[in-house]
This record gives structure tokens, sequence and C-alpha cells, in this order.
């Protein structure tokens, strides 16, 4: 079974619009790519995600600059963390704001300064998925080819939404809403006829052989449509297997080195909970990822993949540029900015100085060689301590060196 939502077109809050506007832009590739005699959704899904991924890049690059500054502010946030970690009263929780507070001001960013890119992109990715999940909403060029078999079922069998077989196909096929067929209702066999598979297209003209030539002359348009590299775009792997099962594998191992790349520029400390959570779900996501596209129509699962592999494509490009991002340079810009809406207030400047971020900087490198120099310890000690058990007896491994194993630690606990 495909999970997929139904034909009708999102009329939510922003995201309706949005949708709509992405969609204009998908029917546009369609469009394109069919002038040349490529009139395949796989091939649209691709350059769609690119198009919309290159159109969010300043908005990515916007947050990657915040976390290359929240690396540098973080020591001092923890350090505030750390002072009232045991203080619970009102008093307190107002001063720790208050100083946290402060320091963002100091670096002219503000506690939310990577959510507003975050706040931004949400509707739209909502808005790229409704798009790319109703393909035939957006896309007329796709909904024609479907809704012409439509038309002519609504013709020639008027009362086709009490038709037993057709209602189970409809069951299977539709799942927003009400999953039985309305009389005359086009969008709803369009949605239904999209996640057909070739089994479920052959059960259709035997419910309906009036059908048959209009199915055989539509069917090689939607085959070519759906057909990607041998993977029918509307059956999930889950139904189909081979070669569909290497969409969910490739989703997974992708998102999973995209997120890689993402957090390459973010150094974290082992003692920040907020970065042990992160860490999880960067494990986790791309796991569910791979199940997701074993459901889902192999289509989504192409979306996914190119979408992660255009992320990991621009995150090096954008990790290379932030290389070069001096971090002075990056708080001065903000200040500059900061200090303006300042003097409109009539407030003083706010000051900073180079030598600021040189010592932080070298407090996280002193807190990593400490973390070295630890382990450095810990391994000698190991290997001490595994000389000293293995010294002179019997066989490594035999009863009597355990037993000697255990005569020695006890020797050397009462010493």
């Amino acid at each position: 079974m495909n999970l997929l939502l139904s034909l009708t077109k999102s009329d939510t809050f922003i995201i309706g619009p949005v949708a709509n506007l992405l969609g204009y832009i998908m029917e546009g590739i369609f469009v394109f790519c069919s002038w040349f005699g490529i009139a395949n959704i796989g091939l649209s899904i691709i350059l769609f995600t690119l198009i919309v991924k290159l159109l969010m890049l300043p908005m990515s690059i916007k947050q990657q600059k915040f976390s290359k500054l929240n690396a540098v502010m973080m020591p001092e946030i923890q350090a505030i963390q750390k002072k009232y970690q045991n203080k619970k009263d009102q008093e307190s929780l107002l001063k720790q704001q208050a100083e946290t507070k402060a320091v963002y001001e100091k670096y002219g960013t503000s506690p939310t300064g990577g959510c507003l890119q975050l706040l931004i992109q949400m509707p739209i990715l909502f808005a790229l998925y409704r798009v790319i999940y109703n393909i035939p909403a957006y896309v007329s060029s796709v909904k024609d080819v479907y809704a012409e078999i439509a038309n002519q079922l609504i013709q020639k069998v008027p009362d086709y939404s009490q038709v037993e077989g057709l209602v189970e196909l409809a069951k299977t096929n539709i799942t927003q809403g009400s999953k039985t067929l309305e009389a005359g209702n086009v969008n709803k066999l369009v949605d239904m006829m999209y996640n057909f598979d070739h089994s479920e297209w052959q059960k259709f003209t035997e419910l309906f052989p009036s059908l048959t030539d209009i199915v055989s002359e539509k069917l090689p348009a939607i085959d070519k449509m759906n057909a990607f590299f041998g993977i029918n775009l509307a059956t999930a792997p889950m139904d189909a297997l081979w070669p569909a099962i290497i969409i969910p594998i490739l989703a997974g191992v992708t998102q999973w080195l995209s997120t890689k790349l993402m957090t390459a520029n973010t150094p974290q400390r082992e003692d920040d909970p907020t970065a042990k959570t992160m860490n999880t779900m960067n494990t986790v996501m791309p796991l569910v990822s791979v199940f997701f596209c074993f459901t889902f129509a192999s289509g989504i699962g192409v979306y996914w993949v190119a979408s992660s592999v255009c992320q990991i494509i621009i995150q090096l490009i954008v990790n290379k540029h932030l290389e070069k991002v001096d971090v002075n340079h990056l708080i001065e810009k903000n200040l500059e900015k900061v200090n303006k809406k300042r003097a409109k207030q009539g407030l003083p400047p706010q000051k900073f100085t180079k030598a600021s971020v040189a010592s932080l900087q070298k407090a996280q490198e002193d807190d990593e060689a400490a973390k070295k120099e630890k382990l450095a310890k810990r391994e000698e000690q190991i290997k001490k301590s595994t000389e000293f058990y293995n010294q002179a007896g019997p066989k490594p491994g035999s009863l009597a060196a355990k037993a000697n194993m255990v005569q020695k630690y006890n020797e050397t606990h009462k010493k």
C-alpha cells in the first residue's frame, strides 16, 4: 500500500500558498522536460529539489554562520549555567537569564538568531512535501492523463462508486479523509489511479471492460512518467522490492552523510546534554527515513535521496566558505547592526575585542588538550595493568592464569 495524501490541494495557512507557488515551479519543470521528450516525474523531482535547495541557500548559510558563532559563545553560556545550576529561586533564574542575554548581546546576536531561518524554512519544507506527495494536484500535465480515464469511467459507468471491486481498490489507494469514492469526483479517481501498480490496472480493466481501450492508450504514457531506472515511482519499495529497495538504503546513507557534514563546523562538548540529544537524533533519523521510504511510494524516496545529495553538495561548498569566515569579522558585522539599533534607542554601543575571541578559542583548545591527556593517561594505566597481570606465569587465559590474576589483584589492594 502506498501511503499518499489526497489530490486536493492544501489550504493550510501559509503552507497552502507556498505549496501553490512551488507547484508552479514543478509544473514548469515537467513541461520543460516534456519539450525534450523526457516527461518523467523522477527527473522532475530531482530538478525541482535542486532549484528549491538553491533558493534556500542564503538562509542555510546564515544558519551555519550562527552555529559557528554559537560555538564561540557556548563556553561563556555554559559557565553561567554551571554557576546557577543548583539555584532554582526566582531571583537566581532572573540573574541567569540577564547574564545569558548579555553574552548574546556582546556577540551581536540573540538566542533566536538561528531559529529565524528555521521558522522561514519550515513552511517551505512542509509545502515542498505537499507538492511531492500530490504531484497530480499541482502538475496539471500529469493529472490530465489520469483525468481522461476518470472522465470515461464517470460517463460510461455512472454507478462506479458502488462497484465492490473498485471500492476495495479505493480503500487501498486513498488514505486521506474518506476512503470511499464519491460519484462524479474526478479528483478522488485520479488520486486513486495515481497509486495503481500494473496488477491494479489489470484488475481495474477487468472490472470495467469498456475502459480497456482508453487504459491501453494511456498506460504507456503513465509508465513513462512513473518509470525511473526501472523503478515504478508510484509503487512502494516494500511492494516492488528489487530494484526499488535501493531507494530506502540510499535515503538513509545520504541523510546520515548530510547530517555529518552539517555538524562539521559545530564543535560539541561531551558534557553538553543538547549535543548528546542531537547526536542521538542524527543516528536515529536516517533509520526512520529508511523505514518510511519502504512504505511510501518510491517517488517520495527519490525526493529524499535527491534532497540529501543536494544538501551534501551544498554543505561541502558552505563548509569551504565558512572555513574562510573569520569569527572576529562576523562578530564585528553583527555588532554594527546591533549598535545602529542601540543608537536609535539612545543606548551606548556594544564593544568587543578580538582578544576575547582568541581567549575563548584558546580555552576550547585547552579543553580538548585536557581530554586527550586524560585519555592518554587512561590508556597508559590500562597498559601497565595488563603487563602486571600478564607477568611470567601460567598460560594466558588458563584457569591457573585467572586464579593468579585474582591473587595479584588482592595483593595489590592489600598494599
